[in-house]
């Protein structure tokens, strides 16, 4: 199995009763792998200041997509409060508490 593969399987015939749980601690897993590959706090409320825009934008960032593979090289489609946002527009970034 790859280990960049992304989207989890669900096994509804084996009976393990703990497939969902499973599934969400992969899920997990990946989140953990993209913030710190990225160094982004995806997942968490931050307020981010985009570059030519002076506005800043405050909530949940979120993944668009989950990448292919595990790679910074690879732009991260993200984001907050129904703006899609790439990291490269980013000017400025905190966690909010």
């Amino acid at each position: 199995m790859e280990e960049n593969i992304i989207q989890g399987v669900f096994d509804f015939e084996s009976g393990n009763s703990n497939g969902f749980k499973n599934w969400q601690v992969e899920v997990e897993k990946k989140l953990v792998a993209i913030r710190r590959e990225w160094c982004l706090p995806v997942g968490k409320r931050v307020r981010v200041k985009l570059k030519n825009i002076d506005y800043e934008f405050e909530g949940v960032l979120k993944l668009v997509e989950y990448p292919d593979k595990i790679d910074k090289k690879i732009p991260l489609h993200l984001s907050i409060e129904k703006v899609d946002i790439f990291p490269a527009d980013i000017e400025k970034l905190s966690v909010v508490n």
